[in-house]
């Protein structure tokens, strides 16, 4: 790894079918680091639902050298404590070869910066209570733990 942080050729918007591919492998490695369960034919029309409404969200690439190398994805909602429309950053990922290298924070100041754009009040993001590494990320680039816990309710099969 450099000792220096690389400056990405380019953070950008995914928006073609081959970034939508290069997006999918790199949510396959992703879920795989967390022993989450990865449906490739659920996940590609995910992908495809956002990619066609943007409403719903945004998914966003880091290149380096023409080669994506990290990937975020953020996701819309609307809540009355936030004063309206909010985001969650769903999945933020960067290749094991390129972390530590300032990535990670460029792509949140991106995304910092198109929520502001869009109106977006507050941004969520959750990491797993075992990456302290991540929440050292997130807390610099002013997130705050707010000290609440997240319940889940998910539909039955």
């Amino acid at each position: 790894m450099e000792t220096h942080a690389p400056i990405p050729d380019l953070i950008r918007l995914a928006r073609t079918p081959a970034d939508a591919d290069a997006v999918l492998r790199m949510m396959e490695t992703f879920c795989g680091l967390f022993n989450y369960p990865f449906d490739q034919p659920l996940r590609q029309m995910l992908i495809r639902q956002v990619l066609e409404n943007p409403s719903l969200g945004s998914l966003w690439l880091v290149e380096l050298e023409n080669k994506p190398v990290g990937y975020a994805a953020l996701t819309y909602g609307f809540a009355y404590e936030f004063g309206g429309k909010t985001a969650l950053v769903d999945e933020l990922f960067i290749e094991e070869d390129y972390r530590g290298a300032g990535l990670g924070r460029r792509i949140l100041q991106s995304l910092q910066k198109a929520a502001d754009e869009l109106g977006v009040s507050v941004i969520h993001l959750q990491t797993e209570k075992y990456n302290p590494r991540a929440k050292q990320l997130y807390e610099s680039a002013g997130f705050v733990d707010q000290e609440r816990s997240t319940l889940t309710w998910k539909k039955p099969d």
